[in-house]
Formats: structure tokens, C-alpha cells, sequence
């Protein structure tokens, strides 16, 4: 399993690396390339007349953008975690040797000309050419890298409210930050700004008809009406807003509460369908997803019978059917402004599910065990999810 994880990862690297000997010369490096990255970057930066130029043309106008410092801040502060993080390891050293760095830790920082890979001898070298470093060094003060860190806090309230809500508004977004970081408030202007920027590259979420949402929400992805009946459903419930710091984990696409009913499921699994433990987790990944989603019980259901997880009898049906249930009674869900059915019907009287199929939603949401979109063919979690 973990060679064909290594493996996966590392052709993938390959498939986006310079075959051959690594220089740390951008001009020396933009030389090298094909056709289509040079015109890539070209169209990265809109360089004007591109289609026009001949190659060597296209070398000094790309050296030019690729190291003009405020250009090189404006893409600097839409890195997330990963990206900076990589982007800080290459420039620390001559180059970071790594055959299994995942793709989509750094394929941003490829787009936009700052790193380049080279394979040479059957090892993968990131590199960050010394006139990037040089630009880089100027442009990543104090003030900035305070602007970056701010910048970057509001980035994970989006993502943190995308993941918790599904759907919600710039207002409820600022009411929600400001509350929690009342020391450094944003203004509104600030956050319209801030938001502007994030879209300006490829986000999980979107803006649509004046709420930011997951990006499966949107009219072009979505089946018709689901944006309108999430809106109607969450129709004057409350929004549950944990604490800063709990709020802020669910920046993380893969995170979710280990509830005590999916410790029950789990430890249930264990004893009497399988003592594989690592199946045992994959499994219950996949039911806290498909209850976070609403799915239909059977759906649920199938996820042990996709493993070849046989029941006895029906007693053993029904134990898992309520074990099921009560996991899905204490799922945060979007319907339910990221309240389980149990908090809320605490706060409404609104009854909780017992065993009942309810409507579900068919937003094409990436599962944590589905294929990674950036192409390496790993889980997702395993990959860009991470």
C-alpha cells in the first residue's frame, strides 16, 4: 500500500518536473522550457503581445514579471499553509530533494514561475532560481509577512464557515470575525477585498448571488434548486459557532469531532465484523461523511457491504441500524447551520431522526477516501486533503 502511494505520488512529480540537470538560474531555466509551460506562464502573467513574441522574447518579458516585487506580493499573500510553507523550504536552501512532495503542496508555485522541479537521476529537485530569492528577500518584511498572517486568518474563516455552514454571508462572516478577534477587527471593505482576492485563484468555495458557499453549490454544479432548498431549510435556525480555536480546525477539509457514537461504531466494527483496524477507520471516515451529507441510511449501509462486511442475522442488522442512527443524530450538518439533530432539537424542539430516509443532498462534495482532483491518483486525504 504505501509503495503504490510513493509510487503514485511520484510519477506525478515527474509528469510536472524539467528532465534534467537543475540550475538555479531563472533566466538559464525559462530558456529551457517547452513550448507550453513558456506559454503557460506567458498567459499567467498576461503578457501583452505574447502570441507575437518569439521565444527569447518571451524569456525577458516573463524575467521581468516574475520578479517585479509587487506582482510577486499580490501572488504571495493567496498562498495557503502548504504552499507557504513549501515556498519558505526552497528558498531556505540551494533545493529541496524530495520524490514524494504531493502535487498540490506546490503546483501554484509552479504556475506562477517561483519553483521548478527537475528530475535528474531518478530524484526529484525543487528549486527556487537565486532572482526569485532575490525578489523574495525584498518583499517578505515584517509588514508584510503581517499582512500575509492576517490575510491568510480570514482565508481559514471562509474555508472553516464553507466547511461548518455549506452556505452563508459576507456579514455573517465578519459578525463571526470580529467577534472572535476583537483586538484586530476587519472592516467591511477590508473583507470584500480579502474575498476578491481569494477568488482571483481556484477555491473550494465561491461567491453566488451574494453568499459565499461551497463550490458544489453553484448553479453550474449543483442540481437545479439544491442552493434554494439548503437556504429554505436553514430558515431561521441558529448557527453553531464554537470557540476560535475549535472553529478555526474546520479549515481543514478532512476534519470532523470524534463523537463518542462513532467511537461506539468503531469499537462495535472491531468486535464483532472485523479486526481490521485500518479498514475500521476507512470505514468510519466514510459513514461520518455520508451522514454529514445526509445521505440515505441504505447508503450508509452500503458502505460496509462495498467492504464485504456481512451481518449475521437481523438482530445484527438492527444493532448497526441504531448505532447508525444515533451517529447521524450527532453529525454537524449544513441543514441544520452546522448543529447535529440533537443540538438542535435541544434548541427548537425539532425532532431528531429515527431511522427515517430524509431528503438528502446531492452536492458533489470530494469524499476523504475519493481520488484527489490535483491528479496524483491518491485518496484524498492522502494527498491535497491532508
Amino acid at each position: 500500500m504505501l509503495e503504490n502511494h510513493e509510487d503514485l505520488l511520484e510519477q506525478t512529480n515527474i509528469q510536472h518536473a524539467i528532465v534534467g540537470e537543475m540550475s538555479s538560474s531563472l533566466r538559464e531555466t525559462l530558456g529551457g522550457l517547452n513550448k507550453t509551460r513558456i506559454s503557460s506562464l506567458a498567459r499567467t502573467y498576461n503578457i501583452s503581445g505574447r502570441s507575437k513574441m518569439k521565444k527569447d522574447e518571451l524569456v525577458l518579458a516573463l524575467l521581468e514579471q516574475i520578479t517585479n516585487p509587487a506582482i510577486m506580493e499580490s501572488a504571495l499573500l493567496i498562498l495557503d499553509a502548504e504552499e507557504w510553507a513549501m515556498l519558505e523550504s526552497v528558498y531556505a536552501s540551494p533545493f529541496v530533494q524530495d520524490n514524494f512532495v504531493p502535487y498540490g503542496f506546490y503546483h501554484l508555485l509552479l504556475d506562477l514561475g517561483l519553483v521548478y522541479t527537475f528530475f535528474d537521476n531518478n530524484k526529484l529537485y525543487m528549486v527556487m532560481p537565486e532572482e526569485v530569492k532575490d525578489t523574495f528577500k525584498q518583499v517578505n518584511t515584517d509588514t508584510f509577512k503581517q499582512a500575509h498572517s492576517r490575510q491568510f486568518l480570514v482565508l481559514e474563516y471562509v474555508q472553516a464557515l464553507t466547511n461548518l455552514y455549506g452556505v452563508f454571508t459576507l456579514d455573517q462572516l465578519l459578525a463571526i470575525y470580529n467577534e472572535q478577534n476583537a483586538s484586530d477587527p476587519l472592516s467591511e471593505p477590508e473583507l470584500t477585498a480579502y474575498v476578491e482576492q481569494f477568488l482571483s485563484r481556484q477555491q473550494k468555495f465561491v461567491m453566488e448571488s451574494g453568499y459565499l458557499m461551497y463550490g458544489g453549490l453553484a448553479a453550474e454544479e449543483s442540481d437545479e434548486g439544491e442552493l434554494e432548498r439548503l437556504l429554505e431549510q436553514i430558515q431561521g435556525k441558529p448557527h453553531y459557532v464554537p470557540d476560535k480555536s475549535e472553529l478555526l480546525k474546520y479549515a481543514d477539509d478532512g476534519y470532523f469531532e470524534i463523537t463518542s457514537q462513532l467511537e461506539e461504531m468503531k469499537k462495535y466494527i472491531l468486535t464483532h465484523l472485523t479486526n481490521d483496524v485500518e479498514l475500521a477507520d476507512y470505514l468510519i471516515d466514510d459513514i461520518q461523511f455520508a451522514c454529514s451529507m445526509e445521505l440515505p441510511m441504505q447508503q450508509v449501509i452500503n458502505e460496509f457491504e462495498r467492504r464485504n462486511l456481512v451481518f449475521e442475522d437481523a438482530k445484527q442488522v438492527e444493532q448497526v441500524v441504531h448505532l447508525l442512527t444515533e451517529v447521524r443524530n450527532n453529525t454537524r450538518i449544513w441543514s441544520n447551520c452546522g448543529h447535529t439533530p440533537s443540538e438542535l432539537r435541544a434548541l427548537t424542539a425539532i425532532p431528531v431522526i429515527h431511522g427515517k430516509v430524509v431528503k438528502s443532498f446531492q452536492v458533489e462534495k470530494i469524499g476523504r477516501n475519493e481520488p484527489c482532483p490535483c491528479g496524483s491518483g491518491l485518496k484524498y486525504k492522502k494527498c491535497c486533503g491532508k
